[in-house]
């Protein structure tokens, strides 16, 4: 795994890279779970311990 290079931006446009960066983790977290709970809701997860993260 190598190191990318590394971009030099504004500070403006860094942070508006970083909370786009943070809005699209967000969303594929969502949609995981979106789909952890439709899995959940079909009755996929049998004898499942459940553990509060």
């Amino acid at each position: 795994m190598h190191m990318k290079q590394i971009e030099y931006v504004t500070i403006k446009n860094a942070s508006n890279k970083v909370l786009k960066k943070m809005r699209q983790i967000g969303e594929e977290k969502a949609q995981r779970l979106q789909k952890i709970q439709d899995r959940w809701d079909n009755g996929e997860y049998e004898n499942l311990e459940v553990v509060q993260l």
